[in-house]
């Protein structure tokens, strides 16, 4: 898609996010966890593009000698909202350097994700904390969590996602982010937006942790299966038992998720393409998502020392041979996230 068309997509699920959730979800977390996966995917291709074209047309002056101090301070306004602090600092010195340096090092840039810089536990970007931290203030999320801890049944876990919903939608027009079509995403927007996503991403814990314990909605699960069919009968059977669901058919994408969305279990097939789960297992073992335990579901030739190899690893907390049945499945749930059925 051309970056016309990708704002036009940005700004229609922007749009969603703040108006009536479709019947095809099961309530408010659902929707509202979905529509924050989809919007971070949008939103890091827009920000890729975005990049791509300040970089562009900062080179395309330098190449013709046409550059001003103007020219710089526009360009730099623009690359600060674009690119981490330690990466702005380096293009900032490099402009005094010669024209193949200066290229060099536009040409190694890549997009600042506050999202993705949230979900670290070490070496996190103290500046983007802050923007984060700003961001879940203006939107009132504090105010939002202490609703639950007076009260979290259901209908106040939706009431909350609704306002949290109609919070962004007022956050969008303070901050003139564009909600038509035919208006252009500055990069000045895109960083508000990031902001917003993020915010929105430590939400969710933060609402897990006020919830019930012994109730299903208030934990989610991440489904990874490569094989579409297992994915859909394995959402039916967590479903049925009030869970939240994530799903995703890769090991990438579900190592991607995890960080995200930090679930409170995962149900892992091993023969998974991109990440087979064997190193999916290893790499969940690092950073803040060592502590979400893991139950293996995978297919009846699985041999004996494969199975123990498994085991012993220190985040796996059960194995389930295909195909699963419900009770049984219910119950290792049940028992590992210490809920009851409602």
């Amino acid at each position: 898609m051309t970056r016309l068309e990708n704002q036009i997509v940005f700004i229609t699920r922007l749009r969603e996010f703040s108006g009536r959730v479709p019947a095809a979800y099961a309530g408010q977390k659902e929707f509202f966890i979905n529509s924050l996966r989809s919007m971070s995917e949008q939103l890091s291709e827009l920000k890729r593009e975005t990049l791509n074209e300040v970089c562009k047309n900062f080179t395309g002056r330098l190449d013709s000698g046409a550059l001003t101090d103007k020219t710089i301070l526009e360009f730099k306004d623009a690359l600060e909202k674009l690119v981490s602090g330690r990466d702005f600092a380096l293009i900032s010195g490099s402009l005094l350097g010669s024209k193949e340096l200066v290229k060099k090092r536009l040409a190694a840039l890549a997009p600042f994700s506050l999202v993705s810089e949230d979900i670290k536990t070490a070496g996190k970007d103290p500046e983007a904390d802050r923007r984060i931290g700003e961001t879940y203030a203006r939107l009132n999320f504090a105010s939002l969590v202490k609703e639950l801890n007076a009260g979290s049944d259901e209908g106040m876990i939706d009431a909350v996602f609704t306002k949290a919903r109609a919070e962004v939608a007022e956050y969008c027009c303070l901050y003139h982010i564009p909600l038509t079509a035919g208006d252009t995403l500055t990069p000045f927007s895109l960083a508000c937006v990031d902001a917003m996503i993020a915010a929105c991403y430590r939400l969710l814990p933060n609402i897990r942790k006020s919830t019930d314990l012994n109730a299903p909605e208030g934990k989610l699960i991440l489904i990874v299966d490569d094989d579409e069919a297992i994915r859909d009968l394995l959402e039916l059977l967590v479903r049925k038992e009030g869970f939240a669901i994530q799903m995703a058919a890769d090991g990438k994408e579900a190592l991607k998720k995890a960080k995200a969305v930090h679930p409170d279990l995962i149900l892992l097939d091993l023969m998974l393409p991109k990440l087979n789960g064997f190193e999916l297992l290893r790499e969940l073992q690092e950073d803040d998502t060592s502590d979400i335990p893991i139950v293996i579901i995978t297919g009846r030739n699985t041999n004996p020392s494969t199975r123990g190899m498994m085991k012993r690893e220190p985040n796996v907390k059960g194995f389930m041979e295909k195909p699963v049945k419900q009770h049984v499945l219910a119950a290792l749930m049940y028992t590992l996230l210490k809920t009851q059925k409602q």
